[in-house]
C-alpha cells in the first residue's frame, strides 16, 4: 500500500465491494471505462451504497454493469490500498452467476485464466487476489 507524503492530508476513504466469479477454470473480469485507470482490469463492482453490505453491493454492481443476475456466496478477500487520490477498502465477494454478461457501462469483459491473469494489467488493489485466483486457478 502506498502512503501519503508526509504532512498531506490522508485521500478519502472507499469501500468498495467487488464480485469473483469463476467459472470453467476462469473468472470474470472487466476493464475501467474512464479516469486515470481506464483500460486498466479490475473484477465486477464499485462504491458500498448507504446501508448496504458487501455482498448487496456485489450483487448489485454486476447487475448495473453487466446485466447479470448474481448470488454472493462468500467473503473471499479484502484487502486496503491507498491511491495517489483516494484510499479504497475493497471486498472481494465470491459470486455465481448464470448466463453471460453483457456490459452495458462500455467496458471489455473477458472469463480469464491463469494465462490471462499473469498478461492482463490489473488495477494495483487487486494484485493480492489476482495472485490467490492465479495459484487457484491453475491447481484446478
Amino acid at each position: 500500500m502506498s502512503v501519503p507524503p508526509e504532512g498531506a492530508p490522508e485521500p478519502p476513504l472507499r469501500r468498495i465491494a467487488a464480485a469473483v466469479i469463476l467459472r470453467a477454470g476462469r473468472v470474470l473480469v472487466q476493464t475501467r471505462t474512464a479516469g486515470p485507470w481506464a483500460g486498466w482490469w479490475e473484477f465486477p463492482g464499485g462504491k458500498i451504497e448507504a446501508g448496504e453490505d458487501a455482498a448487496a453491493a456485489a450483487v448489485r454492481e454486476c447487475r448495473e454493469e453487466l446485466d447479470l443476475a448474481a448470488r454472493a456466496m462468500e467473503l473471499l478477500h479484502e484487502v486496503a490500498w491507498a491511491y495517489p487520490s483516494v484510499r479504497v477498502h475493497v471486498s472481494f465477494v465470491r459470486c455465481e452467476a448464470d448466463g453471460e454478461p453483457r456490459p452495458l457501462e462500455g467496458q471489455d469483459v473477458a472469463w480469464a485464466g491463469p494465462a490471462d491473469l499473469d498478461a492482463l494489467r490489473f488495477l494495483p488493489a487487486n494484485a493480492s487476489l489476482v495472485a490467490l485466483l492465479r495459484e487457484r486457478l491453475r491447481a484446478g
